[in-house]
């Protein structure tokens, strides 16, 4: 199953890229958009908010909250 998490505090295309790369390193595969603010995360891959959110205060105000309920 496909996990969504909504992120907050990404306001431009760089902050995209760094969550972007954070998000990688913990779950190769997994993606970032802007627009919505959200972040998926590749079938099989499996990761909580609180494991995100740590990875996440490393780069600067930016806050995953999920996984967003699907269907």
């Amino acid at each position: 199953m496909t996990q969504v998490f909504e992120i907050s505090g990404m306001h431009c295309g760089g902050c995209a890229s760094r969550v972007q790369q954070a998000a990688a390193a913990l779950a190769p595969g997994a993606t970032v958009t802007l627009d919505p603010p959200r972040l998926t995360l590749p079938k099989g891959a499996e990761l909580d908010a609180e494991a995100l959110n740590r990875k996440l205060a490393e780069l600067g105000d930016y806050r995953a909250e999920g996984p967003l309920p699907q269907g």
